[in-house]
């Protein structure tokens, strides 16, 4: 299992499956402490002098003691004689200093923010680490024991890996990357690991996953009051009466919140739940009123002709487009559906466009998503590409209308994630 012992390098065949990010950060680690590894990846990449490169079709076939993989490639596949790692799982183990872990189907990255917002307004030194902000192998040389560790953590991440945190948070669990896990259970184990060798956990009491996701010690939060579970001596975040409570302490009106929209409500609950016993309660709310969101999340980009354009490009499932078309009325809204298909079904669309002005759908899933909404919204088009998506978009719009990207689909048919989309979608909207 990754992470159960700090492994000494020295002397190791090592291999790095994967070029991104990740392992090209671990690359420069590895250079700095003079190993030089073997380099797998399917095509070629340009690399540091002295550093081999395996490229092609077996780039996956590792044979090296050490192998350290991008996430997304499954670590139970082809390192059966090896010890496998992903950057992450490797330094989150070296660390030592206070660890916060979020993980979840969505909001980790809103959470995320949040959680180190609120750290670092109460003059905590901290660290934005993992699937947001920068890899923590390479911050691995500045981290003293007081400091703290904001940690996202996807469900590729943890599928063989039990991280040991102070906190562990998990957002919300819906359907997700069923093109990669081989079923929901699987992906929802992949979660649950984030509790096993955890401190404390903060979980989301009106998930359907709950009762699956206990821990001795444990904070719920939630938008219900839940105060019941006060008098039984449990920690809770709730809404009670328009006022964030902690336990049965009032916190502050929700009027303050600057983040529209439900399921950002209950992202905020969920840091306050990560970082209330670390932080004074003013840093909490100073942060709270403040923070106006993170990028490509239901994010305002311009207004053309009264028209308001909105990125929420991040939106790579059923649920999130859900939660970011909640936002906005119904019949003043045009959204831009489709992409690359996960596997997953669309039929909760189906609610979320009854009465939408117009939805348009691009992309391989696009006649999934078809078949999903037809007759709920009150026009469909069907496109090739973004650009004739933001035409048509801006073609449909009246003044006071909303053109929301949020395409319930991944990126890849078309871009190489989705802030290459997003770009795109935000460089089409500002030459219309």
């Amino acid at each position: 299992m990754q992470g159960s012992s700090l492994v000494d390098l020295s002397g190791k065949t090592i291999s790095l499956v994967g070029y991104g990010v990740s392992n090209q950060a671990v690359l420069d680690y590895l250079i700095k402490n003079n190993v030089y590894p073997i380099v797998r990846s399917k095509e070629k990449v340009e690399l540091p002098k002295g550093v081999k490169c395996i490229f092609g079709d077996s780039h996956l076939y590792a044979s090296e003691d050490i192998v350290f993989r991008s996430p997304s490639v499954r670590g139970d596949t082809f390192f059966s004689g090896s010890q496998s790692f992903t950057e992450i799982s490797y330094s989150l183990e070296r660390a030592k200093c206070h660890k916060i872990g979020i993980t979840g189907s969505d909001g980790k990255t809103t959470t995320s923010t949040l959680i180190n917002k609120i750290l670092e307004k109460d003059n905590k030194s901290t660290y934005l680490v993992g699937n947001v902000g920068t890899p923590l192998i390479s911050q691995l040389d500045k981290i003293k024991n007081d400091d703290f560790l904001v940690c996202e953590l996807s469900s590729f991440q943890l599928y063989d890996y039990t991280p040991c945190l102070d906190v562990a948070v998990i957002t919300s669990i819906s359907p997700n990357h069923l093109d990669w896990h081989t079923s929901m259970a699987e992906y929802v184990f992949s979660k649950r690991n984030i509790l096993k060798k955890s401190k404390r956990a903060v979980v989301n009491y009106t998930s359907p996953y709950r009762d699956f996701f206990m821990h001795q010690d444990i904070t719920y939060f939630s938008l219900e009051n839940i105060e019941k579970m006060v008098e039984s001596g449990t920690n809770c975040v709730y809404i009670k009466n328009g006022c964030a409570y902690y336990n049965k302490k009032r916190l502050f009106d929700v009027d303050i919140v600057k983040l529209k929209g439900e399921h950002n409500l209950l992202n905020i609950l969920a840091s306050i739940g990560a970082t209330y016993d670390y932080v004074d309660i003013y840093s909490i709310i100073d942060v709270v009123s403040s923070f106006e969101g993170v990028c490509h999340r239901a994010e305002l980009i311009c207004v053309k002709n009264g028209v308001f354009f909105i990125d929420s490009s991040v939106d790579s499932t059923p649920t999130r487009t859900k939660a970011t078309l909640s936002i906005y009325p119904r019949e003043r809204s045009i959204v831009i559906l489709g992409g690359y298909d996960k596997n997953l079904s669309y039929s909760e669309l189906r609610d979320v466009t009854d009465g939408i002005k117009c939805a348009i759908l691009l992309g391989e899933n696009r006649e999934k998503i078809y078949k999903a909404i037809e007759n709920s919204a009150k026009k469909i088009i069907m496109v090739n590409n973004l650009a004739d998506a933001v035409l048509a978009s801006y073609k449909e719009a009246n003044e006071g209308d909303y053109v929301v990207l949020s395409p319930a689909s991944a990126s890849f048919d078309m871009f190489k994630n989705y802030k290459e989309r997003a770009k795109r979608f935000r460089d089409l909207v500002k030459s219309l």
